[in-house]
Protein backbone atom coordinates (compact mmCIF):
# COMPACT_ATOMS: atom_id res chain seq x y z
CA UNK A 1 0.00 0.00 0.00
CA UNK A 2 1.52 3.46 -0.61
CA UNK A 3 0.40 6.42 1.00
CA UNK A 4 -0.03 9.83 -0.95
CA UNK A 5 1.34 13.07 0.57
CA UNK A 6 -1.37 15.62 0.21
CA UNK A 7 -0.98 19.59 0.61
CA UNK A 8 -4.13 21.73 0.85
CA UNK A 9 -5.28 25.04 0.66
CA UNK A 10 -6.93 26.41 4.08
CA UNK A 11 -8.95 28.99 2.34
CA UNK A 12 -10.01 26.72 -0.49
CA UNK A 13 -11.63 24.57 2.20
CA UNK A 14 -13.06 27.41 3.80
CA UNK A 15 -14.89 28.58 0.19
CA UNK A 16 -15.86 24.61 -0.43
CA UNK A 17 -17.79 25.02 3.15
CA UNK A 18 -19.49 27.85 2.24
CA UNK A 19 -20.67 27.03 -1.09
CA UNK A 20 -22.03 23.48 0.17
CA UNK A 21 -23.80 25.88 2.88
CA UNK A 22 -25.41 27.58 -0.01
CA UNK A 23 -26.49 24.99 -1.70
CA UNK A 24 -27.50 22.55 1.30
CA UNK A 25 -29.43 25.68 3.38
CA UNK A 26 -30.19 28.36 1.18
CA UNK A 27 -30.57 26.87 -2.21
CA UNK A 28 -33.99 26.52 -3.32
CA UNK A 29 -35.67 27.88 0.71
CA UNK A 30 -35.66 31.34 0.29
CA UNK A 31 -36.45 34.21 -2.27
CA UNK A 32 -33.76 34.02 -5.32
CA UNK A 33 -32.19 37.33 -4.49
CA UNK A 34 -31.04 35.51 -1.62
CA UNK A 35 -29.58 33.07 -2.97
CA UNK A 36 -28.24 34.96 -5.68
CA UNK A 37 -26.57 36.80 -3.26
CA UNK A 38 -24.30 34.23 -1.87
CA UNK A 39 -22.97 33.46 -4.38
CA UNK A 40 -22.38 36.74 -6.14
CA UNK A 41 -20.82 37.26 -2.87
CA UNK A 42 -18.78 34.07 -2.91
CA UNK A 43 -17.44 34.02 -6.44
CA UNK A 44 -16.06 38.19 -5.57
CA UNK A 45 -14.65 37.46 -2.17
CA UNK A 46 -10.81 37.35 -2.25
CA UNK A 47 -8.43 35.55 -0.26
CA UNK A 48 -8.17 38.74 2.12
CA UNK A 49 -11.80 39.52 2.44
CA UNK A 50 -12.10 35.70 3.19
CA UNK A 51 -9.33 35.67 5.85
CA UNK A 52 -10.73 39.04 7.67
CA UNK A 53 -13.60 37.25 7.64
CA UNK A 54 -12.46 34.12 9.73
CA UNK A 55 -10.51 36.21 11.93
CA UNK A 56 -13.84 37.90 12.61
CA UNK A 57 -15.32 34.97 12.95
CA UNK A 58 -12.85 33.16 15.43
CA UNK A 59 -13.43 36.36 17.85
CA UNK A 60 -16.81 36.48 17.92
CA UNK A 61 -16.98 32.56 18.81
CA UNK A 62 -13.56 32.54 20.80
CA UNK A 63 -11.64 30.00 18.39
CA UNK A 64 -7.92 29.69 18.32
CA UNK A 65 -8.44 27.74 15.62
CA UNK A 66 -11.27 26.52 13.28
CA UNK A 67 -10.92 23.04 12.27
CA UNK A 68 -14.08 22.46 10.12
CA UNK A 69 -14.60 19.20 12.19
CA UNK A 70 -18.78 20.74 12.19
CA UNK A 71 -18.26 22.54 8.88
CA UNK A 72 -21.99 22.53 8.82
CA UNK A 73 -22.27 24.93 11.64
CA UNK A 74 -19.26 26.63 10.73
CA UNK A 75 -20.65 27.59 7.39
CA UNK A 76 -24.22 28.76 9.61
CA UNK A 77 -21.81 30.81 11.66
CA UNK A 78 -19.63 32.21 9.03
CA UNK A 79 -22.71 33.11 6.81
CA UNK A 80 -24.43 35.18 10.46
CA UNK A 81 -21.17 37.04 9.70
CA UNK A 82 -21.58 37.75 5.86
CA UNK A 83 -25.31 38.65 6.58
CA UNK A 84 -24.66 41.80 8.63
CA UNK A 85 -21.78 42.99 6.16
CA UNK A 86 -23.09 46.01 3.97
CA UNK A 87 -21.81 44.61 0.70
CA UNK A 88 -24.12 41.71 1.17
CA UNK A 89 -27.21 43.40 1.81
CA UNK A 90 -26.14 45.46 -1.13
CA UNK A 91 -26.18 42.74 -3.54
CA UNK A 92 -29.49 41.24 -1.74
CA UNK A 93 -31.49 44.50 -2.55
CA UNK A 94 -29.90 44.88 -6.21
CA UNK A 95 -31.21 41.25 -7.17
CA UNK A 96 -34.76 42.11 -5.12
CA UNK A 97 -34.90 45.51 -7.68
CA UNK A 98 -34.10 43.06 -10.08
CA UNK A 99 -37.39 41.04 -9.33
CA UNK A 100 -35.94 38.47 -7.23
CA UNK A 101 -37.27 38.97 -3.93
CA UNK A 102 -39.97 37.38 -2.30
CA UNK A 103 -42.74 38.66 -4.50
CA UNK A 104 -40.92 39.80 -7.44
CA UNK A 105 -42.31 43.14 -6.24
CA UNK A 106 -41.16 46.17 -3.90
CA UNK A 107 -40.17 49.79 -2.54
CA UNK A 108 -37.07 51.38 -1.89
CA UNK A 109 -36.70 53.25 0.75
CA UNK A 110 -33.69 55.31 -0.15
CA UNK A 111 -32.68 56.93 2.91
CA UNK A 112 -32.25 53.76 4.51
CA UNK A 113 -31.31 51.79 1.98
CA UNK A 114 -33.92 48.79 3.00
CA UNK A 115 -36.00 46.96 0.25
CA UNK A 116 -39.51 46.41 1.28
CA UNK A 117 -41.03 43.04 -1.07
CA UNK A 118 -45.02 43.76 -1.42
CA UNK A 119 -47.56 42.21 -2.95
CA UNK A 120 -49.14 43.08 -6.41
CA UNK A 121 -51.03 46.61 -5.97
CA UNK A 122 -49.70 47.12 -2.61
CA UNK A 123 -46.67 49.53 -2.94
CA UNK A 124 -48.63 52.55 -1.65
CA UNK A 125 -49.74 50.94 1.22
CA UNK A 126 -46.46 49.54 1.79
CA UNK A 127 -44.75 53.16 1.60
CA UNK A 128 -47.44 54.61 4.01
CA UNK A 129 -46.45 51.06 6.17
CA UNK A 130 -42.61 52.64 6.26
CA UNK A 131 -43.64 56.51 6.35
CA UNK A 132 -45.45 55.46 9.73
CA UNK A 133 -42.55 53.05 11.01
CA UNK A 134 -39.72 55.13 10.21
CA UNK A 135 -41.01 58.92 9.41
CA UNK A 136 -43.14 59.36 12.16
CA UNK A 137 -42.93 63.48 11.03
CA UNK A 138 -44.62 63.02 8.03
CA UNK A 139 -46.93 60.26 9.29
CA UNK A 140 -50.18 62.07 10.13
CA UNK A 141 -49.84 64.35 7.36
CA UNK A 142 -49.80 61.55 4.98
CA UNK A 143 -52.47 60.23 6.61
CA UNK A 144 -54.63 63.17 6.14
CA UNK A 145 -54.11 64.05 3.00
CA UNK A 146 -54.43 60.80 1.59
CA UNK A 147 -57.85 60.87 3.13
CA UNK A 148 -58.68 64.67 2.19
CA UNK A 149 -56.89 65.23 -1.67
CA UNK A 150 -57.95 69.06 -1.15
CA UNK A 151 -55.33 69.71 2.09
CA UNK A 152 -52.75 71.53 1.16
CA UNK A 153 -50.85 71.61 4.83
CA UNK A 154 -51.04 69.32 7.57
CA UNK A 155 -49.37 70.52 10.70
CA UNK A 156 -46.69 72.32 9.13
CA UNK A 157 -46.08 69.74 6.14
CA UNK A 158 -47.06 71.11 3.37
CA UNK A 159 -48.74 69.12 0.04
CA UNK A 160 -45.37 69.72 -1.92
CA UNK A 161 -43.01 68.65 0.85
CA UNK A 162 -44.55 65.77 1.17
CA UNK A 163 -44.79 64.86 -2.59
CA UNK A 164 -40.99 65.53 -2.44
CA UNK A 165 -40.52 63.60 0.35
CA UNK A 166 -41.74 60.75 -1.08
CA UNK A 167 -40.76 61.00 -4.67
CA UNK A 168 -36.94 61.44 -3.60
CA UNK A 169 -37.06 58.84 -0.75
CA UNK A 170 -38.70 55.73 -2.44
CA UNK A 171 -38.30 53.44 -5.25
CA UNK A 172 -40.98 51.17 -6.63
CA UNK A 173 -40.29 47.91 -8.25
CA UNK A 174 -41.77 45.67 -10.55
CA UNK A 175 -45.45 47.85 -10.28
CA UNK A 176 -47.35 49.54 -13.49
CA UNK A 177 -47.74 52.59 -12.44
CA UNK A 178 -45.17 55.89 -11.51
CA UNK A 179 -44.91 56.62 -7.69
CA UNK A 180 -46.68 60.06 -8.71
CA UNK A 181 -49.85 58.45 -9.83
CA UNK A 182 -50.25 57.72 -6.15
CA UNK A 183 -49.75 61.04 -5.03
Amino acid sequence: MKTLRLSYDPLALVQIVLQRHVEETIEGKFYKAKQFACYDYLSNLSDEALEELLIEYMKRHHLEVITLADWRCDGKLIFDIIFEKPEYQQLEINFKKRGFGATGLGVLDVANNVFYDCGFLHHWSTIRFIVEKSYSRYAKALEQMYINERLVEFEGISRDELEIFITTNFELYGGSKLIREYL
